[in-house]
């Protein structure tokens, strides 16, 4: 009887190896094929790489750019409709911008990762702005508040774009020449009630005419704190500014930065 059950227990025990063997078998071949998935994904993660060009946006049409490399002034196209956009003002035409995108991509236009507008023309020919709140103003000055700091501000010479004016306790943003911490001199100055009008989208200067150009083709004008400021008329505006003699005041309205050695004047009042 002994040898019987030795029998009977080497059997079973045979038996439930050959179970283990064979769970053991199936569960291995899974474990190998995820951890190869796992390094197909790893290496084709790797295989991704990314590219980037520095230069010049030559022509916008939508949301592709036309960018002229500038190691060879090659162009290409870069779709950024997907890319995360990092930029202060409206893209233009003459913009220096930093491009990120798959290396080794044969789409046309290229698909863009990012863009990073590194110089703006529409910024470099504007003047710098603050919005606040007026706590004083008289006929020539205001005093704006800016996060607890007051600024004075000179208005003399600002084109006004508001339903009554400047009004104290009012919201307001300033564009001006200058140092805010010095009494820059307002160029602009628009009040919340007329933030969304067309005429918050313009840019005029009042001054005292000083000098008409010989030829009639420009005219400077004098501001409050004995400024001079060049005017010439824009390209494709015809202005007979020999109309005009000197002491007249004038609003002259423009584009671009009042800072500019000569401002391309738009029309005159």
């Amino acid at each position: 009887m002994k040898k019987v059950y030795l029998i009977i227990a080497a059997m079973l025990l045979a038996v439930s190896a050959g179970a283990c063997s064979k769970s053991g078998s199936n569960s291995a071949p899974e474990t190998t094929a995820a951890a190869t998935e796992a390094a197909t994904e790893d290496e084709d993660s790797e295989d991704i790489d990314e590219d980037y060009v520095d230069g010049l946006i030559t022509a916008i049409n939508g949301n592709v750019l036309t960018i002229q490399n500038d190691e060879d002034g090659a162009e290409a196209d870069y779709d950024i409709s997907e890319a995360e956009v990092t930029q202060e003002f409206d893209l233009s035409e003459g913009d220096w911008v930093e491009v990120v995108f798959l290396e080794g991509s044969s789409d046309d236009p290229i698909p863009a990762i990012s863009l990073e507008v590194l110089e703006s023309v529409i910024g470099e020919n504007s003047d710098p702005s603050v919005e606040g709140k007026v706590v004083d103003a008289t006929n020539e000055h205001l005093v704006l508040e800016v996060e607890g700091e007051q600024y004075s501000i000179n208005t003399a010479n600002a084109y006004i774009v508001g339903e009554d004016g400047i009004r104290v306790d009012q919201k307001a943003t300033v564009t001006y020449l200058g140092d805010l911490d010095d009494e820059p001199m307002a160029a602009k100055v628009v009040m919340q009630d007329s933030y969304d009008s067309d005429e918050a989208e313009q840019f005029a200067f009042v001054g005292e005419v000083a000098q008409v150009g010989e030829d009639g083709d420009s005219i400077i004008l004098e501001s409050a704190e004995g400024d001079f400021f060049t005017f010439v008329a824009a390209e494709g505006t015809k202005i007979e500014f020999e109309d005009f003699e000197e002491g007249d005041i004038l609003r002259i309205f423009y584009s671009g930065s009042i800072a500019a050695k000569e401002i391309p004047a738009l029309f005159v009042e």
